[in-house]
């Protein structure tokens, strides 16, 4: 019985992330969102934050080791980052949700996957500013740190508008 509560509940999960995945499309027009006030330091001790990003576009992506689907998603943004990335795109994985060790741990053990700067989530307060409630979320934030799109779960790489962002950066 547990089996099928634990099956349902992934089932019920994966169409959300099908159904809702996005969120934040179709600014129209209209003023986009700053990035809230944060600041990180990367396990290489670079200091980010929405004032030091400004300038380039970033695309932020939260995960936690837990996470299955970040798990997957992990290794095809590396591989985005390695062949397809646009040069002025800037990459920050931010892990959270879960204690800095376990964090620090699966970064170390992967470091063909964890090529972009890693930074850590102390208690969850970048996440929260961002209203992070999934895991993997991605947030492009443009060139004057405005958020120009979110995306929930797997399939940012095939997302047709930040396919439409990256066309714009590559012109």
């Amino acid at each position: 019985m547990r089996s099928i509560g634990i099956r349902w509940l992934g089932h019920a999960l994966a169409l959300f992330v099908a159904w809702g995945g996005l969120v934040g499309v179709g600014h129209g027009g209209q003023e986009r969102p700053l990035a809230p006030d944060f600041e990180l330091v990367t396990s290489t001790g670079e200091v980010v934050s929405n004032i030091t990003l400004r300038g380039r576009p970033v695309l932020l992506v939260f995960w936690a080791p837990w996470c299955n689907v970040c798990r997957k998603e992990l290794p095809e943004i590396a591989n985005f980052y390695r062949q397809d990335k646009p040069e002025q795109l800037r990459v920050i994985s931010i892990g959270f949700a879960d204690f800095r060790n376990n964090v620090e741990t699966f970064v170390r053990e992967r470091p063909a996957v964890f090529v972009f700067p890693t930074a850590y989530d102390e208690d969850r307060w970048v996440a929260q500013a961002f209203k992070v409630r999934a895991t993997p979320t991605y947030v492009v934030l443009d060139h004057q740190g405005q958020i120009a799109m979110t995306h929930l779960g797997a399939g940012l790489l095939q997302n047709a508008q930040f396919q439409a962002l990256l066309a714009k950066l590559k012109r």
